[in-house]
């Protein structure tokens, strides 16, 4: 159906613009139409001033602005309802589907794509394997690529998603644990990663040095790769098992155990190895008083006294559990 149009020269066609919006009768529901060296804009109303013609503009269509309002006619609702949040880690998205969704994956990672311009690529996180923590990957969307530059509050960390353990979901954890650090104190991290404790601990806080240690040598090559592009030389990066390697390192002021589903084997041998610290703690479980009670046990048999100075539930976890986060002293 014809609508009426301002008729207007390409090169004042900008002002033109800003002047038909500011006066509000620019229709932003219509496209704008070009006509050899003319630009028409579609009106609400007629204007004065201005070469009015009729044109059939054609509807502007509606960005969609969520992932469910993308696939509402793809996909059946009540799978929708299954649909987890995604992971951005740098320009790489990870995201774990349910079974039902499994079969619809590769419209779900073209969805993500179109959605989040900056993703380059999506992949489909089944499980993670081995004592590497290593996820499962399955390319769904995009070009295939697994390392990226991920920044968190001005850390920049360099990893392969394909080869290491990490979650930004842990941010504000990390935030967290740095401004807890106290000038000059000496840092234990026994299962770093690819750093992102230590990295964010050397940029924001001011220890003397940071240990950290991980069993998995591609960790290990990216977290030097990573105190590199973050200058952070007082990290010491270590290969190989916590339980062995810290029989080598000092006393610490600080000890980060961020290995949710065995952090209690290795705190034996913490408690073990050194006199006092303070241990931030990790763990999956049911509730947090599980979590307390297993640190007062172990303790208790190793002869240690422990003080308690902060718990929190860090993020779900599945539907009966969570990640816990203990924070406490030992002496």
């Amino acid at each position: 159906m014809p609508m009426i149009g301002a008729r207007v020269s390409r090169a004042e066609g900008e002002k033109h613009r800003k002047t038909l919006l500011d006066r509000g009768v620019l229709d932003i529901n219509f496209k704008i139409a070009y006509d050899g060296d003319f630009i028409i804009f579609p009106l609400k109303e007629e204007i004065s001033g201005y070469d009015l013609v009729e044109y059939n503009f054609l509807p502007l269509e509606k960005r969609k602005t969520s992932i469910r309002e993308i696939l509402s006619e793809k996909i059946p609702e009540s799978y929708l309802l299954k649909l987890r949040a995604f992971d951005a880690i740098g320009n790489i998205a990870l995201i774990q589907l349910s079974d039902e969704l499994i079969s619809y994956q590769k419209i779900i990672g073209e969805a993500l794509l179109e959605l989040n311009p900056f993703i380059k690529c999506v992949f489909r996180k089944d499980s993670i394997e081995g004592k590497y923590r290593v996820p499962k990957l399955e390319l769904i969307a995009g070009e295939y690529t697994t390392e990226t530059v991920y920044q968190e509050f001005g850390v920049r960390i360099l990893l392969d998603v394909s080869k290491v353990y990490f979650s930004p979901r842990l941010s504000e954890e990390r935030k967290r644990i740095a401004s807890l650090v106290k000038k000059d104190e000496t840092i234990l991290d026994m299962f770093c990663g690819v750093g992102p404790f230590s990295l964010m601990i050397s940029k924001k806080s001011n220890p003397k040095k940071i240990y950290a240690i991980d069993i998995n040598e591609a960790a290990i090559y990216y977290l030097k790769k990573n105190i590199a592009l973050n200058k952070t030389y007082n990290i010491v990066p270590i290969h190989g098992d916590s339980r062995k390697e810290i029989k080598n390192i000092e006393n610490p002021d600080r000890i980060i155990m961020n290995l949710p589903h065995s952090s209690f084997e290795f705190l034996p041998d913490v408690f073990s190895t050194y006199k006092s610290s303070i241990v931030h703690l990790y763990a999956v479980s049911e509730n947090i008083n599980s979590v307390k009670k297993k640190i007062i046990e172990l303790s208790s048999e190793n002869n240690k006294k422990i003080e308690f100075i902060t718990e929190r539930t860090v993020k779900s976890y599945s539907p009966n559990t969570d990640i816990y986060c203990i924070d406490f002293a030992f002496s």
